[in-house]
């Protein structure tokens, strides 16, 4: 009696939502941002929140929002034209350079934030009344994408308002540094490292010169050139570090455990995997191309997501891809291949298409592996989905994702530099394997097996903010401290001084009065 009483009361809560005012602030230079924030925004506006979704940029982003929901895009451009080639027309040569294998993509990150100051400056030139109206207008809550995305902090500081802090990565040096999470460089390996947490002298050398380089990008060249827009635009107002260290809770785009184990603050919530949905039914010449395929050997799905260009690869690429699926008749393909197939020799045991219906082949019974780019998203896909890894990735970024899976022995990793029709075929065959995919499976059950979605741990934590506003009881100390009390470096110095000055109370000069004990050589002639 008393358990169906509970269970009647939590379904009436769960009914009961009271609506609430969210403003959602994506950063739209790489398409996956927007994609993976309109799930939540989705499921915010399905359970009765009015949400407002603000972009801008050179081209507003490709995503389907649900009908009730408020969109907003202001056009601006980066007035930069290498900027412009690289992020819009992705016909630079960097983009190019993504297939080479001495090339890792190290500024990335860089170049991004560089943008995004350009597009929030621009924006604020052109859009500034747009702008301060929805600084004006009330919501109870904010929801900012961290990267790359200045306009969006400053929206937050504007209106003073609490807001949730969403890195589309997993967690990094500097949103650590910002939430004050422990962020020890001794086991934990720096994005961009390409390491993992099992590190020799020497890697942990590294490991904690990237560290210190990371921090010093970010805070003091990044957050200068914000800090510079915000005061031209809005004299007076808080310093971009001050404003990211102030967000009430901080999403992280990873489940709980796919990262190496890690202390966090307890306004840190993980919810990655919440685009990932079970596989809906195929559709058309794909479903017959993959029910084509037999039990035993099945297929293969190759992505690059929104990073590759296959019409950039160098044909000797495409080549080693098409003579490597060849080497396999017996197992089909599904390529996302976003070039002219007239560019390949196409085997018959493979299907292309410039898009795919990703989650939905993963989920299949008859998939056997995933070769994949790198990018997390597809990563975490092929978890959920329990399919095998075969990582070819091709920036820093996406190494660093696939080593979580073959850190785990649930993939391969075959780098650039290793990539030849030999190296590919064998992989292929490899990967294959049962252990593998029994490796896999345990990781996915430990993704998987949670009393909820990320989506709807997600939707909580929105509501939640809503409810409570500021979250005091979920920061520490740390911070009203700067970086020398921090590292208690304030108490080494103090401490070695005490010794030091005790040694030479105790040892200096004690022994020059005892070698001369009355004041004089010459006191006892």
């Amino acid at each position: 009696m008393i358990k169906a009483f509970l269970w009647i009361s939590l379904a009436f809560a769960i009914q009961v939502v009271q609506p609430a005012k969210v403003l959602v602030l994506p950063s739209t230079i790489y398409p996956v941002h927007p994609y993976t924030m309109k799930h939540l925004v989705d499921e915010l506006a399905k359970v009765g929140h009015e949400v407002t979704w603000v972009e801008h940029g050179p081209v507003q982003s490709n995503v389907s929002l649900a009908k009730n929901v408020r969109s907003i895009f202001w056009k601006v451009d980066y007035d930069n034209h290498h900027l412009h080639e690289i992020l819009v027309e992705k016909d630079h040569l960097v983009n190019k350079m993504l297939w080479e294998a001495d090339f890792h993509a190290r500024t990335e990150q860089t170049t991004g934030w560089i943008a995004g100051i350009r597009l929030c400056d621009n924006l604020l030139k052109k859009h500034k009344d747009d702008f301060q109206r929805i600084a004006d207008e009330k919501f109870d809550v904010v929801i900012v994408d961290d990267l790359y995305n200045p306009c969006g902090i400053l929206q937050a500081a504007l209106k003073g308002a609490v807001y949730i802090y969403w890195s589309m990565t997993s967690m990094r040096a500097e949103s650590a540094w910002a939430n004050q999470s422990p962020n020890p460089p001794s086991y934990l390996p720096v994005h961009g490292t390409m390491l993992t947490e099992d590190m020799t002298f020497t890697d942990r050398v590294y490991n904690l010169a990237y560290y210190l380089r990371a921090l010093y990008i970010h805070q003091h060249i990044i957050h200068p050139r914000i800090d510079a827009v915000f005061q031209k635009h809005y004299p007076g107002i808080d310093s971009a570090f001050d404003i990211e260290r102030n967000a009430s809770i901080n999403f992280v785009n990873t489940p709980p455990i796919f990262d190496f184990a890690r202390p966090y603050m307890p306004r840190v919530n993980f919810v990655g995997g919440l685009h990932c949905h079970k596989p809906k039914p195929l559709t058309g010449e794909l479903a017959k191309f993959v029910e084509s395929a037999n039990d035993n050997e099945g297929f293969i799905v190759i992505s690059v997501g929104f990073t590759g260009n296959w019409d950039q690869a160098p044909a000797n690429v495409k080549s080693i891809f098409t003579e490597a699926m060849r080497n396999h008749p017996k197992t089909k393909f599904v390529w996302q291949f976003n070039a002219s197939p007239e560019s390949i020799l196409q085997p018959s045991n493979v299907f292309i298409a410039p898009w795919l219906p990703l989650q939905d082949l993963l989920g299949h019974p008859k998939c056997k592996a995933h070769i994949t780019h790198g990018g997390l998203n597809s990563v975490i896909e092929s978890v959920y989905h329990g399919v095998p890894v075969l990582g070819i990735p091709l920036t820093v970024a996406g190494h660093d994702n696939v080593l979580r899976i073959t850190h785990r022995d649930a993939g391969i990793l075959l780098t650039k530099y290793q990539l030849d029709e030999y190296s590919l075929t064998k992989s292929i065959g490899s990967i294959q394997k049962q252990k593998y995919k029994d490796e896999m499976l345990v990781f996915q059950d430990m993704v998987r097996d949670v009393p909820y979605t990320e989506l709807h741990n997600a939707a909580f934590w929105v509501g939640f903010i809503e409810r409570h506003q500021e979250v005091p009881h979920a920061r520490s100390g740390a911070d009203q401290l700067n970086i020398i009390q921090y590292f208690m470096i304030d108490i080494i110095a103090f401490l070695i001084s005490i010794a030091v000055v005790l040694q030479d109370r105790m040892f200096c000069k004690p022994n020059l009065s005892w070698g001369r004990p009355f004041g004089s050589p010459n006191a006892l002639a």
